[in-house]
């Protein structure tokens, strides 16, 4: 499902982070993103990605590459050019 919402809204720029956040969660897979958020995008570009513990960002830094490779082609063009990582409580809400 994450992954047809993300098409659908990847082709239309005004959509902006609900096409992301759909793209960042089929990136992740299943089980990274009920530890990993997307919450927003920061000026320079980064993804603002909450994760709930250490464990899982040392994880998610270390696919941050791989991560973002994934949301720009899932997007068609360069949405992701990093991620900025903070540990707290996942919520589903920003």
């Amino acid at each position: 499902m994450a992954s047809a919402l993300a098409e659908v809204l990847g082709r239309h720029r005004e959509t902006g982070e609900a096409a992301i956040a759909a793209a960042f969660v089929e990136a992740c897979g299943q089980r990274l993103s009920r530890s990993a958020s997307f919450r927003g995008v920061m000026r320079d570009g980064r993804l603002l990605v909450l994760v709930s513990g250490q464990e899982w960002a040392a994880q998610v830094e270390a696919l941050a590459d791989e991560i973002c490779a994934r949301v720009n082609a899932r997007l068609g063009r360069p949405a992701a050019r990093g991620l900025d990582i903070r540990v707290g409580p996942i919520g589903r809400s920003p």
